[in-house]
């Protein structure tokens, strides 16, 4: 049971995918830290290759995920997806960080471009529980924007 579960998700193209994505950014977060521009380029790649496949194969990031029945399939039908929307924050976020640029105060134009790095992983967490997990994050978001008043008027 377990061995034919495992052979027919070995078959599945997003497994592959899967692998091959981890391994390459991995290869290029590391070999590429001295050239930004490359890591970009990579970046891109990278993000374009996984959003071809997962809509070539009916796995759309930006929808609920719907089950298939084999529970290897269907978890690594999930990292993709949180791949995905993880791999987009980071292209984001690197792209933002290229383009805000404050020339006369290094300090202030950093912290813009920490608290947007941080806005744009929070979008990208918020995402991943809505489309990967199905979690409906209305509650969520009242919430934090309670806390958020709350730490506001505190500060």
């Amino acid at each position: 049971m377990i061995s034919s579960a495992a052979e027919v998700a070995v078959r599945d193209p997003l497994v592959a995918t899967f692998v091959v994505l981890l391994f390459g950014g991995l290869l290029s977060q590391f070999l590429l830290r001295q050239h930004p521009l490359r890591r970009a380029i990579v970046r891109v790649i990278f993000l374009f290759a996984l959003s071809v496949v997962l809509l070539h194969a009916g796995v759309v990031p930006y929808q609920p995920l719907t089950l298939t029945g084999t529970p290897f399939e269907d978890a690594v039908h999930a990292a993709l997806k949180i791949l995905w929307w993880l791999w987009a924050a980071w292209f984001l976020v690197a792209v933002l960080r290229a383009f805000i640029v404050i020339e006369n105060r290094p300090r202030e134009g950093k912290l813009i471009q920490d608290v947007l790095a941080g806005v744009t992983y929070l979008c990208a967490v918020l995402a991943i529980i809505a489309f990967v997990f199905g979690v409906s994050i209305q509650g969520l978001l009242a919430t934090s924007g309670v806390i958020a008043i709350v730490l506001g008027l505190a500060l």
